[in-house]
């Protein structure tokens, strides 16, 4: 596996290399999605794929961190009244 600062200096440096052109930008930001899924696996205990996909996001200024963002709580340990909450927010949403 690419170590996590490896990957972060080709994901800036290939962003660099863009030259602010929107289309390369596009073609950047898909490349190096499937860069990132290359290089991880399922089970990522150390967060490295999430990590990876703020940075590319954020690069990419289609995407904002905020402090939700920052201390997330994995689905399998939220309470079942937050995951009906959450049930109903994602239905909302994409039906």
């Amino acid at each position: 596996m690419i170590a996590e600062c490896d990957f972060y200096m080709n994901l800036y440096d290939d962003f660099i290399n863009t030259r602010d052109d929107e289309n390369d930008k596009i073609l950047w930001k898909m490349h190096k999605i499937l860069d990132l899924m290359k290089v991880t696996r399922e089970k990522d205990p150390s967060g490295f794929m999430e990590n990876g996909l703020r940075m590319i996001m954020v690069l990419n200024k289609n995407f904002r961190i905020n402090s939700c963002d920052l201390s997330s709580l994995d689905l399998n340990e939220t309470p079942p009244d937050k995951k009906e909450e959450l049930k109903v927010i994602l239905k909302r949403e994409f039906i």
